[in-house]
């Protein structure tokens, strides 16, 4: 390698450097463990980019910049889309699965997600609970990641939301047992008309827990 080549590298990887800084603040801040797939596939892509520009050095860096600019937008365009529309955050990211549910173990979900008992079992020592029976939920997040609610600690009916962004979870209503008439009385109680009013809303065992919108002045 000669002094240009040195040169010319040196130069490409300052300018990837800087770039893959911007291009995450853009992306926006998230931790690695609660990056979604379509996350994933854009960091994986980007350091391939990058990658293949560092591995020519006499090849333009725009090889690179250009389809990582469009990756970016796409990224930025597809989090925008999922703020403002659930049913399309739920396909791009993956809903929660209950592997444990008050108390049982759901074996159907856990074949469906491809979890066997020893990965169930690792994750509950790895968290000191020593049987299945002392947890009351045991969540399979849309990044991977198994949560854990015990017994002795819960203080919900159910902790995935019965109201999220003004519409109600037909899933949890189901789960729960509930009939959309007993969550419109309940939410009247607290003093709201419709449920367009509640961006969260959790039901607890002594009652519900509900962060409203806020109101424009």
């Amino acid at each position: 390698m000669n002094i240009e080549e040195i040169g010319m590298l040196s130069y490409k990887t300052l300018i990837c450097y800087i770039f893959l800084i911007l291009i995450l603040k853009i992306m926006g801040k998230r931790e690695i463990g609660k990056l979604s797939t379509f996350d994933l596939v854009c960091f994986f892509v980007i350091s391939e980019l990058f990658s293949l520009s560092l591995n020519e050095p006499k090849s333009s860096i725009l090889h690179s910049i250009i389809p990582i600019s469009i990756i970016v937008i796409l990224q930025v365009f597809t989090a925008f889309i999922s703020l403002k529309n659930r049913k399309f955050r739920k396909s791009m990211e993956g809903s929660p699965s209950f592997l444990i549910y008050n108390g049982k173990v759901d074996i159907k979900q856990m074949k469906k997600n491809r979890y066997n008992l020893d990965d169930l079992m690792l994750q509950l020592r790895a968290k000191d609970i020593q049987l299945p029976d002392e947890v009351q939920f045991g969540i399979l997040e849309s990044n991977g990641e198994l949560n854990i609610i015990l017994k002795s600690n819960n203080d919900l009916l159910d902790p995935l939301p019965i109201i999220e962004d003004g519409k109600i979870n037909k899933k949890t209503l189901k789960r729960v047992g509930f009939t959309e008439d007993e969550i419109f009385n309940l939410i009247n109680e607290q003093g709201y008309h419709d449920v367009k009013e509640i961006f969260l809303m959790i039901l607890k065992k002594d009652g519900s827990f509900i962060l409203p919108y806020e109101k424009e002045n």
